[in-house]
C-alpha cells in the first residue's frame, strides 16, 4: 500500500472528515434526529457509489468479504459505544442537547489503528478492496449509524418520545 497520489488524497479526505466529526461530536448540539442521519446516509451513499465504480464485485475474494464484514461490525460496535457514552443536557428552553465528548472521540483511535492494521494485512494477502476509498466512507457511515441508533434509543427514554419502530414491530 505505497503512498501514491490516490492514497494520499484518500488519507487527507478521511482525516478531514474525521476532524469534522470529532469537532462536532464534542460540541453540545440540539438533538435533531433528521439532521443526525444526514451525514451517515451521505457518506454511505457516496462510499457505496465509489466502491461499486472502482471495484469489480466478481473479483472480491472471501478474504475481502470477511474483512469488510468484520470492519463493518467493528465500526457499528464502536459507533454504538460512542452513543452509549454520549451525554445529554437541556438548553434554556428545555430542548434536549447531546454531546459525545472526548472520551468517546478517543475510540476513533481504536478504529483507525485496527483499520490500518487490517489494510496492511489485506494488501499483503491480495485483498485490496478493503482499502478502497468507498469502503472507508461506508464504514464511517456505519459507525455514525451505530452512534445515532443508540442516542435515539436513549433520548426516547429521556423524553418519553415514541420509538422510531412501532412496539409491535420490535
Amino acid at each position: 500500500m505505497g503512498m501514491n497520489q490516490q492514497n494520499l488524497l484518500t488519507a487527507v479526505a478521511v482525516l478531514a472528515i474525521l476532524a469534522w466529526i470529532i469537532y462536532r461530536q464534542n460540541q453540545w448540539r440540539a438533538y435533531d434526529p433528521a439532521r443526525m442521519w444526514r451525514m451517515p446516509l451521505i457518506l454511505g451513499a457516496i462510499g457505496a457509489f465509489i466502491f461499486l465504480r472502482t471495484t469489480q464485485l466478481t473479483d472480491l475474494s472471501t478474504l475481502d468479504i470477511t474483512l469488510l464484514v468484520f470492519e463493518g461490525a467493528l465500526s457499528l460496535a464502536i459507533g454504538a459505544t460512542m452513543g452509549a457514552m454520549s451525554r445529554f443536557g437541556r438548553d434554556r428552553q428545555g430542548g434536549l442537547l447531546v454531546r459525545t465528548g472526548p472520551a468517546a472521540s478517543a475510540l476513533w483511535l481504536v478504529l483507525i489503528v485496527v483499520r490500518v492494521g487490517i489494510d496492511i494485512a489485506a494488501v499483503g494477502h491480495g485483498a485490496a478492496a478493503v482499502t478502497s476509498t468507498g469502503a472507508i466512507l461506508v464504514l464511517l457511515g456505519v459507525n455514525r449509524i451505530g452512534r445515532i441508533v443508540v442516542i435515539t434509543r436513549r433520548s426516547e427514554r429521556l423524553t418519553g418520545a415514541e420509538p422510531l419502530v412501532p412496539t409491535a414491530a420490535r
